[in-house]
C-alpha cells in the first residue's frame, strides 16, 4: 500500500516554497478526524483547503466515511515526520496548513491534502485567506468523483442540481447547473439559476468581493447561460443562496 502512497506525492505542489507562517516540523499524537489531529507537543492542525466528513460530535451525528476518512489520515501521517506550509491560526486556536509526511528518506513528502482528495477520502473546500493549490486540489477530486472513490460512491456526497440543493440548507454543498441570468443589482452580482429569484437557488457575490472574480478572469455579468460548479454552505433566502466571497469557490465548466 505504501507504493499507492508514494505515487500520490507526482504532481503536488514544490514542498520548499516560501511559508506563509514559519512552523516547526512535527510528529502526530492523536489523529482527530479526517481533517485534524493533534502533534506531540500539544498543537492541533486541521488540513487546509479540504473537508473531511465529520465525526460524531455531541448530538450531531458522524457523516458517512467519517471513520473511514480518520483511518486513511493516520495511515498517511502516524509515525511520520510531517512539515507544514502555508500555515496560519484559525479561530479555533488550530493550525490550518498544507501539510506533508516523510514516507521514506531520501524521497519526496508526500502531500497530505492531495493524497485524502485524490483517495475520495476529503472535498475541496478553500476559504479566502485558505485556497492554497486550489486548481491542483479540484482537478484531483474531478479524479476521484468520476472513479467514485471513497465518498463519491455515497449519494450523501454527490453534487447537487439547483432544482434540489434546497433540501440541503445549512450545509456545505458543491451545486452544479447553468446560470439563467446574471444580474447586477446594487452593485451586488446574484447568479440566479431559475425563472424566479424569490424560490430558484442562487449565487450572490458581494461588490467589495467582486474584483477578486475578475482578477482571475471570470466576468460575473457575463456568465449568463453558462455551466459552472459551485461550493459553499448553502443558506436561505428567498430559496437557496450560496455566497460566493473568492474566485476559487467557483469553476467555469465546459459544455
Amino acid at each position: 500500500m505504501l507504493g499507492s502512497v508514494m505515487a500520490l506525492a507526482s504532481g503536488v505542489p514544490t514542498w520548499a516554497k516560501k511559508k506563509k507562517t514559519a512552523i516547526s516540523p512535527g510528529r502526530v499524537a492523536r489523529v482527530i478526524s479526517g481533517q485534524s489531529f493533534t502533534l506531540q507537543d500539544g498543537r492541533t492542525v486541521r488540513l487546509g483547503s479540504i473537508d473531511a466528513p465529520r465525526m460524531a460530535y455531541q448530538d450531531i451525528h458522524a457523516e458517512p466515511l467519517a471513520k473511514a476518512a480518520r483511518n486513511a489520515l493516520a495511515f498517511l501521517i502516524q509515525d511520520r515526520p510531517l512539515h507544514f506550509e502555508e500555515a496560519a491560526p484559525d479561530r479555533y486556536d488550530r493550525l490550518k496548513a498544507q501539510v506533508y509526511a516523510q514516507i521514506d528518506q531520501g524521497e519526496k513528502p508526500v502531500w497530505i491534502q492531495g493524497a485524502m482528495i485524490q483517495q475520495g477520502y476529503a472535498r475541496v473546500h478553500t476559504w479566502p485567506d485558505n485556497k492554497a493549490h486550489a486548481t491542483t486540489l479540484l482537478r484531483m477530486e474531478d479524479q476521484a468523483r468520476a472513479a467514485r472513490r471513497g465518498i463519491w460512491a455515497e449519494a450523501y456526497y454527490a453534487v447537487r442540481n439547483p432544482q434540489t440543493v434546497g433540501a440541503s440548507v445549512g450545509s456545505f454543498q458543491i451545486v452544479q447547473g447553468r446560470i439563467v441570468d446574471a444580474a447586477v443589482v446594487r452593485k451586488r452580482v446574484y447568479l440566479n439559476f431559475g425563472a424566479d429569484w424569490r424560490e430558484d437557488f442562487t449565487i450572490s457575490i458581494a461588490p467589495k468581493d467582486i474584483r477578486a472574480f475578475e482578477r482571475a478572469g471570470i466576468h460575473l455579468p457575463g456568465l449568463s447561460g453558462v455551466s459552472v460548479r459551485a461550493r459553499g454552505l448553502i443558506r436561505t433566502l428567498n430559496g437557496p443562496i450560496l455566497y460566493l466571497d473568492h474566485p476559487e469557490a467557483l469553476e467555469i465548466l465546459s459544455d
